[in-house]
């Protein structure tokens, strides 16, 4: 077969010889067998995980001839600027330009004044699970296990039917996204190890092992397939191209309402619109900042409306608020760490153990402070410390609490109407249980702080110098996490009073 061209990459393919794909399927049934294994230990975890690369390693260079060929981002703009045009987008003074270090965003054209529209998006031209249902794959997306209870994944594989059909309405929009991403599966061995230290390295690990394996999955699934309306995905499906929708929708979707009908109750109150995955081109080109919600739908006219959440000058990028999402979970889900993160905060597990013979007791009062949905202990209890200079919330703090009551101290507040006032600081606790409270407090992030191998002075020094993307992203995320560690352990000091 010749060689394709931009014009017609999405439709002509070159294929794989018989041998060449007999060999792709061992590959791919054994890395969908060592990502089912069953994870036991934090070695293990890398252990399965470094084997699962160098798989997917062998495996993209075998599918290195069915690589899509892509035009540049820049010259896919005039096109996606006229689909929109054509299909009633209202823009504000914005424009899309390409900026250093941001790729293609939202650009103001004029000054923009907190509150003024910046575009109003209609519905026809988000991609969505149900616009993924009433496709040509919708029966396999409702028959098939993982699709039709994952949405997100729904989601991905609607993206790449679309990638995969030359004719496809969302083509403009498609070929506007970027070409890769900085989601962590884009990240190598060396890379992920820079999270060590971090709960994120644990996420991270996860998040790879999920996709390799839905990859396997799926690529086996759609090989065995004979449904004539999945050849577009059976002859061009491949693990480079299902990282890709899968991190395009990662990093970009949203939640909208249904295009279902309000339906009225018996008393005449309306019930609640089921919301849906969505993709809604031209609000995804904005990138995060730090702020306040500034997006709605609007039912009426089914549309989605942006508006500036703060002022902009002339020549000056508009960014939006994504959410209140930690730094780790903005790395792993979004591919960024916002240093300016006002709800960044760190997971602390820690949990009761079997063997102390209170431990009923304790599991019992967290359960009267709704900490726990049941007396059974099963395993640690995952707390967040906060930033800022208030790190533990009320129900860390009632727990440090319990965890250090005696049998006498337990037994009394199990009995007492009020104990919802073990989440605030005065309480009428004795000193004793307190100080032994933040005493472990302490102790607990003194231990996680060594558990990087690296300081805090050393990430700084390390931002000096000319850091890769993704090794920046994992240095700015241990920073941020050590100085919440840091504000713990000044916290807990302050309130030990022996």
């Amino acid at each position: 077969m010749g060689k394709t061209t931009n014009k017609d990459s999405n439709l002509v393919r070159k294929g794989l010889t018989r041998v060449k794909r007999d060999e792709l399927k061992k590959l791919v049934d054994e890395l969908l067998q060592k990502c089912s294994y069953s994870l036991s230990s934090p070695s293990k975890d890398w252990e399965i995980y470094s084997e699962s690369w160098n798989l997917l390693e062998k495996i993209r260079e075998m599918e290195k001839s069915l690589d899509r060929l892509r035009i540049s981002r820049n010259e896919s703009l005039p096109s996606f600027v006229e689909w929109m045009t054509k299909h009633d987008v209202k823009m504000g003074p914005v424009e899309l330009a390409e900026l250093p270090l941001y790729g293609c965003c939202v650009k103001a054209k004029k000054h923009i004044n907190s509150g003024e529209l910046l575009f109003s998006i209609p519905q026809e031209l988000m991609l969505t699970t149900e616009t993924a249902t009433k496709s040509s794959i919708g029966h396999f997306i409702n028959n098939d296990p993982i699709l039709s209870q994952m949405p997100n994944v729904a989601l991905a594989f609607h993206v790449l039917n679309e990638l995969y059909d030359p004719k496809s309405f969302w083509k403009p929009y498609l070929d506007a996204l970027p070409s890769s991403y900085d989601t962590v599966m884009y990240f190598s061995p060396d890379e992920i190890t820079e999270l060590k230290g971090s709960p994120a390295f644990d996420d991270a690990l996860k998040m790879c092992r999920n996709i390799a394996r839905q990859y396997s999955y799926f690529y086996s699934l759609l090989q065995k397939s004979v449904d004539p309306t999945l050849s577009n995905l059976r002859a061009n499906f491949t693990y480079n191209d299902y990282r890709w929708a899968v991190s395009t929708v990662m990093t970009r979707q949203n939640l909208i309402p249904s295009q279902e009908e309000i339906v009225e109750g018996d008393g005449k109150e309306k019930q609640l619109v089921p919301l849906v995955n969505a993709l809604i081109p031209l609000w995804d080109f904005c990138n995060h900042q730090d702020g306040q919600f500034s997006t709605d739908f609007h039912p009426e006219s089914r549309r989605t409306v942006c508006q500036a959440g703060r002022d902009f000058g002339a020549g000056e990028q508009v960014f939006i608020f994504y959410g209140t999402r930690t730094c780790a979970e903005q790395l792993i889900h979004n591919g960024f760490v916002d240093t300016n993160n006002s709800h960044d905060a760190l997971t602390l597990k820690i949990g009761l153990s079997k063997s102390d013979p209170l431990a009923g007791q304790r599991a019992a009062l967290l359960c009267k402070l709704h900490i726990l949905s049941d007396e059974k202990i099963s395993g640690p209890i995952a707390f967040q410390l906060k930033a800022g200079p208030q790190p533990v919330d009320g129900q860390l703090l009632a727990f440090l609490r319990l965890f250090c009551m005696t049998k006498d101290s337990l037994d009394r507040w199990l009995q007492s109407d009020n104990a919802s006032n073990l989440m605030h600081e005065e309480c009428g606790i004795e000193t004793e249980v307190d100080d032994k409270s933040w005493s472990f407090l302490k102790a607990r992030c003194q231990l996680l702080l060594q558990l990087y191998p690296t300081t805090k002075e050393a990430d700084l020094k390390m931002l000096e110098e000319d850091l890769i993307p993704h090794r920046r992203m994992c240095v700015l995320l241990r920073l941020a996490e050590k100085r919440i560690l840091l504000s713990a352990i000044e916290c807990a000091g302050q309130r030990i009073k022996k």
